[in-house]
């Protein structure tokens, strides 16, 4: 399993079938309606494509918004037409 990296609910349930059901483990999920309650002119792709996206700073409802307040400036940078 790769860290860091974006899934479907498809993918992220094939990779929980390598392991016994009754294993333990620990879950943080978001799904795209999640960041829609955030910045719903943002895409879950934009979202989950940041840079700053890191495990050690967490995925937290101030992440969402943190994001949801830099790419649409990182969008102007790129394209400032």
């Amino acid at each position: 399993m790769t860290i860091n990296q974006p899934l479907t609910t498809g993918q992220l349930a094939e990779q929980l079938l390598r392991f016994e059901p009754g294993t333990t483990c620990v879950v943080h999920l978001w799904i795209a309606d999640d960041f829609e309650d955030v910045a719903p002119e943002l895409t879950p792709d934009e979202l989950l494509a940041d840079a700053s996206l890191d495990a050690d700073t967490s995925l937290s409802w101030y992440f969402l918004r943190h994001c949801a307040d830099t790419i649409p400036a990182a969008r102007v940078e790129k394209d400032p037409a």
